[in-house]
């Protein structure tokens, strides 16, 4: 026999990430049949990232006629490409012939803009907006290496049959898939007394994949006393769902209750997915309110505004879902990357509704002092986001709470900037109220004690501060730094409470929905001449 051939060798199976033992045995003891850990007795781990690039071009034109009408016509074009690669790594059914690293192709996006806006003022009390927009974009998956998604001649011993960690973008599913839609709307102000703006517009909008819609806002600011007033605005909205989250397809391997599984985004239209709840995606639709405040006692400007979101038909991925042999067949017929190793797959879908109310409060004065005048400013937000309608057999009780509870109730800001004479300091303290990771109960359900993990990673402060200096009228020089005491927020092994370092099994140290960002200080220097 050839060795390594992998003839009438077992399937080892393996339980988390321990192999069957006894089948692990006789591959061992057989050299007819190969293990990786003739060539890599360490192990690997894939290194999985990508090259981003991104361009943009804007050109326009103003002016007004002589009649009063002014114009603005404008042209945009940009253009975001990643480009993935992982390395140390194996596709491992094609053996020892297998490379270590791949291209598993790219995802693009491009789109071009083009705009002209009018405004007319009929009379002093009277002002008009109106306008078209044209828009194309699209969505390009490139194909990977053919390595990095083939099945090589030991599939059928058991070796996955694509690049571990993340499987390669195959031919037969890649390719462009583009959307192009029109707009066209009118906005009128109307300055009814010295007290009184009221304010509307209206917009229409036809997508050649969603069909036509129509929305438009109203608004109105009326001044109290010249020291207090009140604004309000009622609107309605409309997203459609972008061309990659209705084409895209993915595998990447995750750590579930322990054991390494590959998920899978697979289109809401592929037919595992419609046996499982999913359909062709619907646009968002939502309705809009804001009542403010606004006034000043003595040298302090306050501003208060309470909004109230309703969402329809919200976009996000389903729950994850079990699949059967039935199912992988079905995905390998429709070449889903990795689908001969996928063990759960999950979706965009319409299936829930939301809520998202709240209020921003901002406060600024300023004081004389210090041979100087510093700035202050206070920007305080409370959102609360709740799941009013859901979709049971697609979203579940984990994800409905990751859409709730992943970001912070509470963020507030606090700014103080001095300027004195050529010179400027800057310190700003900022707050985020506790957060909820998702991941980290998808990996630890539950903790050391048995209990439930909760998950929640504690509020954080964080300071900033900048110098400037204007050496003269032409120079200046600026030193800064983010996150001065160098925060990081809560360690996972903490939080989870699992009685070890869980971040050597996952591989985050801290929270990956960090509000904050897990990078700690950053400092940044800046040179300008004028």
């Amino acid at each position: 026999l050839t060795p390594n051939d992998g003839i009438a060798c077992p399937v080892v199976a393996f339980n988390g990430v321990t192999p069957d033992p006894t089948a692990f045995a006789a591959v061992q003891a057989d050299p007819n049949c190969f293990t990786f850990q003739e060539t890599i007795p360490g192990g690997f781990t894939p290194r999985f990232g990508g090259e981003v690039s991104d361009m943009s071009l804007a050109l326009g034109l103003r002016g007004e006629a002589d009649s009063g009408l002014g114009w603005d016509v404008s042209f945009y074009y940009g253009n975001n490409k990643a480009d993935f690669f992982i390395n140390n790594t194996v596709n491992a059914s094609l053996g020892p012939d297998s490379p270590r690293d791949f291209d598993p192709g790219y995802y693009e996006q491009e789109d071009i803009n083009f705009n002209a806006d009018f405004t007319y003022q009929v009379n002093d009390q009277i002002g008009l907006a109106f306008g078209a927009e044209y828009r194309t974009e699209e969505f390009t998956i490139g194909a990977g290496q053919v390595e990095s998604y083939t099945a090589g001649p030991l599939g059928d011993q058991g070796f996955s049959t694509s690049s571990n960690g993340f499987p390669g973008f195959p031919e037969v599913t890649s390719g462009a898939f583009d959307r192009t839609n029109y707009a066209i709307y009118v906005d009128a102000e109307w300055d009814v007394s010295d007290d009184l703006l009221l304010t509307s517009a209206l917009r229409f909008e036809d997508f050649d994949d969603f069909g036509t819609t129509t929305n438009y806002k109203l608004g109105g600011n009326y001044s109290i006393t010249e020291d207090f007033g009140i604004r309000s605005t009622y609107s309605t909205g409309f997203k459609a769902p972008t061309p990659g989250q209705a084409n895209a397809s993915n595998t990447s391997t995750e750590l579930t209750g322990g054991v390494l599984v590959n998920n899978g985004t697979i289109p809401a239209t592929n037919p595992v997915a419609l046996s499982q709840g999913g359909k062709a995606l619907d646009p968002e639709k939502s309705t809009n309110v804001t009542l403010g405040l606004y006034f000043n006692v003595g040298n302090i400007d306050v501003t208060f505004d309470y909004f109230d979101i309703d969402v329809e038909d919200r976009i996000n991925l389903s729950s994850e879902v079990v699949l059967t042999a039935t199912d992988i067949a079905q995905l390998q017929a429709a070449n889903v990357p990795g689908a001969g190793d996928l063990t759960q797959f999950r979706f965009f879908t319409n299936d829930f509704d939301t809520n998202t109310k709240g209020y921003d409060l901002i406060v600024s004065t300023d004081t004389e002092w210090l041979g100087g005048v510093t700035s202050w400013n206070l920007a305080y937000n409370h959102t609360k986001t709740d799941v009013k309608k859901f979709n049971s057999a697609t979203i579940g009780a984990l994800r409905i709470r990751q859409i709730e509870e992943t970001t912070p109730d509470t963020r507030w800001n606090l700014t103080a900037n001095h300027s004195w004479e050529n010179f400027r300091f800057l310190t700003r303290v900022s707050y985020y109220d506790e957060w909820f990771d998702f991941n980290e109960v998808d990996v630890f359900p539950t903790q050391q004690n048995g209990a439930p993990n909760d998950a929640v990673f504690s509020s954080e402060f964080l300071v900033d501060m900048e110098f400037a200096w204007d050496v003269n009228e032409q120079n200046s020089i600026l030193i800064g730094v983010n996150n001065v005491f160098d925060e990081k927020g809560e360690k996972t092994t903490k939080v989870n409470n699992q009685g070890f370092n869980t971040a050597t099994v996952l591989g985050n140290t801290y929270s990956q929905y960090s509000p904050f960002g897990f990078s700690g200080a950053f400092w940044y220097a800046r040179y300008q001449y004028n």
